[in-house]
């Protein structure tokens, strides 16, 4: 499975479409795609489609197994933007306006917030036991939530030490946009990438010091 390739033709294609100054950058759809690929979640939601960057990434990775992607957004720009931008992936994607929309009794195995959310606590009860949050970009206000629902949860921060792309719309100067990831219920596979995530990002965060 080539996920850093898919990352990257992924990225620069979303680039190039209308709304793009607010995708995920390319290490972060790399480090979903990467997590997918580890844990491979049999239901996935992404919590603010936007204009289909991510669950259009994580259908196009054809992985070895066939995880059910769900989304939900609401936005008018958004929703016209998404079956241009994703074409045959989007019949794929189960869209829902909300997470309150989402099916009665589903459970959700990862969990992408990818936009403004104002349901977070009404995830919960759509998580599977050991559900894994996926954060993109900064969103401390709905890190922050998230972390007080969950007492025995796991979290680290996944960042990258390459700068933003020449392809890239965003400052050249700027490392790439990272994700954060919380592991609500650790069982002890997951736990054992937590802490090899925890020495991966001080050394990286070292290294992110030095060249700067």
């Amino acid at each position: 499975m080539r996920i850093k390739a898919i990352a990257k033709e992924q990225y620069q294609k979303f680039s190039q479409a209308d709304g793009s100054q607010f995708i995920a950058s390319e290490y972060a759809i790399y480090g979903i795609l990467k997590t997918v690929s580890i844990f491979q979640p049999g239901t996935i939601l992404e919590a603010g489609v936007g204009i289909g960057t991510i669950s259009d990434s994580i259908l196009k990775a054809e992985f070895s197994f066939k995880p059910q992607v769900y989304g939900t957004e609401n936005n008018e720009f958004c929703l016209k933007q998404l079956s241009k931008n994703m074409g045959k992936n989007f019949s794929q994607l189960k869209l829902y306006p909300n997470i309150q929309a989402l099916p009665e009794g589903l459970l959700l195995d990862l969990i992408i917030i990818d936009g403004i959310e104002n349901e977070l606590e009404s995830l919960k009860k759509k998580m599977s036991k050991k559900c894994i949050l996926l954060i993109e970009g900064d969103r401390k206000e709905q890190v922050k939530k998230l972390r007080s629902l969950f007492p025995k949860h796991k979290f680290a921060t996944m960042v990258s030490v390459r700068k933003n792309s020449v392809y890239s719309k965003k400052n050249p100067d700027e490392f790439k946009g990272g994700l954060k990831v919380i592991f609500t219920n650790p069982d002890f596979f997951q736990y054992l990438f937590w802490i090899k995530t925890k020495i991966l990002m001080k050394l990286k965060y070292f290294k992110r010091d030095y060249l700067t």
